[in-house]
């Protein structure tokens, strides 16, 4: 794969917008509101259809704009989240994120009984 370059008026003009549609910030995302309430981000190709750019623009826009946006710890804290949850999938066949929902579920339907 090559280099590819988006000149500095077209990324300042779009980086933030581009930031908030993508994955990289997770509003109304949270686990407690209703999925129907949830807005996941939006795919690389999903924002460029929206802001009638070329797909490959908007993702190195993206890329640009996250490192300027985040510290490198934020980078190297989600590796580790990321790590530990592929760990307790390959011990449990779960991740603890899932197992909480698995729990909830057991609980309610042991209720119900």
């Amino acid at each position: 794969m090559g280099f590819y370059f988006v000149d500095p008026e077209t990324y300042e003009k779009y980086k933030d917008e581009v930031l908030a549609l993508s994955h990289a910030v997770q509003i109304n995302f949270q686990e407690h509101l209703p999925a129907a309430k949830r807005q996941p981000g939006f795919s690389d190709k999903q924002i460029a259809e929206k802001l009638k750019l070329e797909e490959k623009v908007v993702r190195e826009i993206r890329c640009v704009a996250e490192r300027d946006k985040y510290p490198l710890d934020e980078f190297e804290e989600a590796i580790r989240f990321k790590e530990k949850a592929c760990r307790e999938y390959s011990v449990k066949g779960m991740s603890a994120v899932m197992e909480k929902y698995v729990k909830e579920s057991k609980s309610k339907t042991d209720n119900k009984m």
